[in-house]
């Protein structure tokens, strides 16, 4: 084997494992920043689980409340019609109380007499 056959294997073999160690370099760097980039997020929004559950339960209330609302809302209709049939009652008898003075008081007087 000569010198040179020699030199070029192991100028091609250093060429070959600098480059794996620059690869895994650059792939164990890259690992650490998105490491560091996902402790961040992780440290930003941690806490927006706990506020979503938060919200969750505070939804179902909101439902809770609305559901007796309509309940609420359906008795005072049920309730109103009650009152306009009654008012519908004191109107025929203000109608029949109007008829009744009405004939008490007798003919409306003229304006004019005839002679």
């Amino acid at each position: 084997m000569s010198i040179e056959l020699v030199t070029m294997i192991v100028t091609v073999a250093s060429t070959l494992l600098g480059l794996a160690a620059g690869f895994g370099w650059m792939i164990s760097r890259t690992d650490a920043r998105f490491e560091r980039s996902e402790q961040r997020m992780d440290a930003r929004f941690g806490h927006l689980e706990t506020d979503i559950a938060g919200v969750k339960a505070d939804l179902r209330e909101v439902k809770a409340d609305l559901r007796e609302l309509k309940l609420d809302v359906v008795q005072v209709k049920v309730e109103l019609g009650e009152v306009k049939l009654d008012v519908a009652q004191v109107k025929t008898e203000l109608g029949e109380v109007k008829i009744a003075i009405a004939r008490l008081e007798g003919p409306a007087p003229r304006l004019l007499v005839a002679r």
